[in-house]
């Protein structure tokens, strides 16, 4: 075996509690140096928050060992779309896209992207509305997902993920998401 990755929600811990074994089974990876990353499809909490979770679990992860979705959206725009981009995800991942001045909240063009992440119940109309003015726009930025789960169970029941969101734009502009 030359690596290792794993998953963190359901793998690790569930919901509030740690999975039976995984504390251990980290502390074992540390001490064999067997090279591993964590690896996340969440797009509402920032890696320094997954790190403190796992801390409060009794594991001890570097933040430099978990891979989010934000972070290979930072490395993807950096390389293949700098500039600007509009950012439409949880201000918790936003902040870990700082780095790129992305656009304001009201810029209806000039994206050197739209990125889409999870937003929860602050997907409205206007928000869908802007994202697809900007994808239309003159430029014709890409579109990029930082996931395409099509929903989660919520402590209060199935909510819509970012997928659905990313399919109706996709839909509406013709653009094929990059998938992240």
């Amino acid at each position: 075996m030359q690596g290792l990755l794993l998953d963190i929600d359901g793998v690790l811990y569930v919901g509030d509690e740690v999975v039976s074994g995984a504390a251990e089974a980290v502390t074992w990876l540390h001490k064999e140096g067997l090279p591993h990353l964590f690896v996340t499809n969440t797009t509402s909490r920032p890696r320094s928050s997954i790190v403190a979770k796992l801390a409060s679990l009794g594991m001890a992860v570097d933040e430099s060992d978990v891979l989010t979705p934000a972070l290979a959206a930072a490395e993807w725009l950096r390389s293949r779309a700098p500039g600007r981009p509009a950012l439409f995800v949880h201000e918790t991942t936003a902040a870990e896209l700082a780095d790129f001045e992305p656009l304001a909240a009201d810029a209806q063009d000039g994206a050197s992207a739209v990125v889409v992440g999870d937003l929860g119940d602050r997907w409205d109309f206007a928000t869908l509305n802007r994202a697809f003015r900007l994808l239309m726009s003159a430029d014709r930025p890409p579109l990029v997902a930082l996931g395409m789960t099509r929903y989660w169970r919520a402590q209060d029941g199935l909510r819509l993920d970012t997928g659905p969101y990313v399919r109706a734009l996709e839909y509406a502009t013709g653009a094929t998401a990059v998938v992240l």
